[in-house]
């Protein structure tokens, strides 16, 4: 694909994005000379535990979940990423290889911009620099509260805050739970798939969501998030 082409496919990729709302036209064009557009079918490695974080990929389209893998292929998963989203920015002033591994949990379209080039553009934009940052801090932030509700709540406790953080409006408009399967449940909450299978019929019977297949819905956020704060 030709540079010129590669560019406005790129410029197609990234409007509306916040994030990039800061830039220049000059900006935006060098950005779109160090940058690649990939396409992922569902299913897919992004990245791998360990493995050499090259560039950062910035999230156009799709759902992917990123996670810890366990002995045993018992995994944490611990948020998903939609449009929007980054991985891999933590490479740009730490370390250089990746501390978890990214899978497409739908057929997923990514921006891969060369380090160097998000760099220039933090040190010569600092509007652009700030909107980096507050996305770093947010999704850090729930990291945290993945380790603290992993680490300290009971079993009850761990699903309703994964029900509640599906609750998001950017899950409720793509029907998240189609893409979620009761193993990607039990990963986010840090228990056996027996356990959340159990967990999520004791809600239905109390009421509390209603079960339709894959579907979740909560009837009673009220209930839910007193168990989540006193799990």
């Amino acid at each position: 694909m030709g540079n010129a082409e590669g560019n406005i496919e790129y410029r197609k990729a990234l409007k509306g994005f916040s994030c990039f709302e800061n830039l220049s036209q000059e900006e935006i064009d060098y950005l779109g000379d160090h940058q690649s557009i990939i396409s992922y079918l569902k299913g897919e490695t992004l990245c791998k535990e360990y493995g050499f974080s090259s560039g950062v990929k910035f999230i156009t389209r799709g759902l992917i979940k990123v996670y810890i893998e366990g002995p045993a292929k018992k995994n944490i998963i611990v948020k998903l990423l939609t449009s929007g989203d980054f991985i891999g920015l933590s490479s740009l002033y730490g370390t250089r290889t990746y501390s978890y591994s990214a899978t497409t949990l739908s057929d997923s379209t990514v921006c891969m911009i060369s380090q160097e080039a998000i760099r220039t553009l933090i040190s010569t934009n600092n509007k652009f620099a700030l909107d980096l940052i507050n996305w770093y801090c947010v999704s850090y932030d729930k990291a945290y509260k993945k380790l603290a509700s992993i680490g300290f709540k009971n079993l009850a406790g761990r699903v309703a805050d994964v029900l509640l953080y599906l609750e998001q409006p950017k899950f409720k408009e793509m029907d998240i739970y189609n893409f979620l399967s009761r193993k990607d449940l039990a990963e986010m909450a840090g228990v056996p798939v027996e356990s959340i299978v159990r967990i999520l019929s004791e809600f239905d019977k109390s009421k509390i969501i209603f079960l339709s297949g894959k579907g979740v819905t909560i009837l009673d956020h009220d209930l839910l998030t007193r168990y989540s704060r006193g799990g």
